[in-house]
């Protein structure tokens, strides 16, 4: 048995309309679900539920069997500027598949500018450049999962384009 998107819905419907609840953990098959209200979970709900992630094994993304490689720590120069992720989600360095990049290494940006594409639960999320300044560094891969405060990319706001 699976957890199904109109499962999620439901079970996501009924959390928002009761008072008595703050958050759910439910797990169905190898799928966890785990929400709250106001986006934070009790210490001890936390701790459950990192405990049941870390017992599932994960199925290999997209049919490739192999284990990711692991993102090289990437250290920030001082006086650069660094693009982290605000959220846990899919990194997108295009608009569309069809579509050039938002940037490439080397580009001049300007503050406002859309660098890329941050997906979270069906939502795609524009981030944009902080700064005016050259891209120095694009650290993540295209199409890849990418954790909160992740280092995305790199800007130089010394450079002007």
């Amino acid at each position: 048995m699976s957890i199904t998107h109109n499962d999620v819905r439901r079970i996501l419907e009924i959390l928002d309309r009761t008072s008595h609840l703050d958050y759910v953990n439910v797990r169905i098959g190898g799928t966890t679900l785990i929400a709250s209200k106001s986006g934070v979970l009790p210490q001890s709900a936390m701790q459950n539920a990192m405990q049941s992630i870390a017992a599932t094994p994960l199925p290999p993304v997209g049919g490739d069997s192999r284990p990711a490689a692991a993102a090289p720590a990437a250290e920030v120069p001082e006086g650069m500027v660094a693009i982290r992720a605000p959220m846990m989600g899919t990194f997108y360095c295009k608009p569309s598949p069809d579509q050039p990049p938002f940037v490439v290494e080397g580009a001049a940006v300007e503050a406002g500018a859309p660098l890329c594409l941050l997906e979270a639960m069906k939502l795609f999320n524009t981030l944009a450049s902080p700064a005016n300044g050259r891209v120095v560094r694009i650290v993540a891969q295209d199409m890849q999962i990418v954790q909160r405060d992740q280092l995305l990319m790199i800007i130089d706001p010394q450079v002007r384009g």
